[in-house]
């Protein structure tokens, strides 16, 4: 096994500790999971599962005569529900003849193969919070959740009228009023990007200077972003384009995470010197599906 001198080893020390601190710096603005699922890190890292309970009431009051001793018993009871904690880990690493070349010469190691390390992690992380790891126990994610309701749309978007696109959204959302009595609302409509540029460019009607994306916006209650995001696109059932209307509050969804990024100490491997990095995700989950609304074929 072939190994680095004192100075060397000094070298490559510093050089650790200056790539830790720009890979935790690193932002990736295409990778928004984080940004429609608020994340939580309340659980500490090594939690092998993330759960929480739910309440419920049961029994109903009725009217009794007066003196009466048989009032109906209402009670509460709760669920509790669980879900697998996952390590994505990629790792990044130098020969040893590269780091005795950059010592020699004084060049500071690349930062490149750090980032590239951090993005793997964060791309498994986004995945995840979209659309789960079913093969690893977390089986759906914020985009294809089971317990969310789907509406029909009328047709692809791009070959219908401002009138009818505005009639899609306008049912989700009378939809999600229906169901739940009027107690979920939605602030959050998250569209493939083809169908968010369509609304942002095509007028409310030939009189109009303002277009659906401004009228959608301006007439329903509580909507507060329009969104676009690639991985709408054919994440419907039978892989056509999925429109979501949902409560982004963390009350309501939420991505555990309860290790964001780390990275282990240097290790040898042969002639190799590598730095194993990890994150732990538990994924997304709706503790209010109903606050949700999918629609397919838009």
């Amino acid at each position: 096994m072939l190994y680095l001198d004192a100075a060397e080893t000094v070298f490559f020390t510093r050089q650790l500790e200056y790539l830790q601190a720009e890979t935790y710096d690193i932002k990736y603005p295409d990778l928004k999971a984080k940004a429609f699922v608020p994340v939580s890190t309340e659980a500490p890292s090594g939690t092998t599962e993330v759960k929480y309970r739910q309440n419920n009431r049961v029994g109903k009051a009725r009217i009794i005569a007066p003196g009466a001793t048989d009032s109906p018993r209402v009670d509460v009871f709760a669920n509790e529900f669980s879900r697998p904690v996952r390590i994505p880990s990629a790792s990044y690493g130098w020969h040893l003849i590269e780091l005795r070349q950059a010592a020699r010469a004084g060049i500071p190691l690349n930062a490149d193969k750090a980032a590239a390390c951090r993005r793997a992690i964060e791309e498994v992380l986004d995945e995840v919070a979209a659309v789960g790891a079913p093969d690893y126990g977390i089986v759906s994610g914020l985009i294809n959740s089971s317990a969310v309701a789907i509406d029909a749309a009328t047709g692809n978007w791009s070959g219908l009228t401002a009138d009818q696109i505005i009639a899609d959204v306008a049912r989700m959302w009378s939809n999600m009023k229906t169901d739940t009595k009027g107690i979920e609302s939605a602030d959050t409509l998250i569209l493939p990007d083809a169908q968010h540029t369509l609304i942002t460019t095509v007028p409310r009607s030939t009189t109009s200077d303002t277009t659906v994306y401004e009228f959608i916006l301006s007439k329903f209650k509580d909507l507060k972003a329009i969104e676009p995001w690639y991985r709408m696109d054919g994440a419907g059932a039978a892989a056509v384009d999925r429109a979501m209307l949902y409560n982004r509050s963390k009350r309501h969804v939420r991505q555990d995470i309860p290790n964001m990024f780390e990275q282990l100490p240097v290790f040898q491997k042969g002639s190799n010197y590598e730095v194993e990095c990890l994150a732990e995700t538990a994924g997304t989950v709706f503790y209010y599906p109903r606050s949700a609304r999918y629609m397919d074929g838009i």
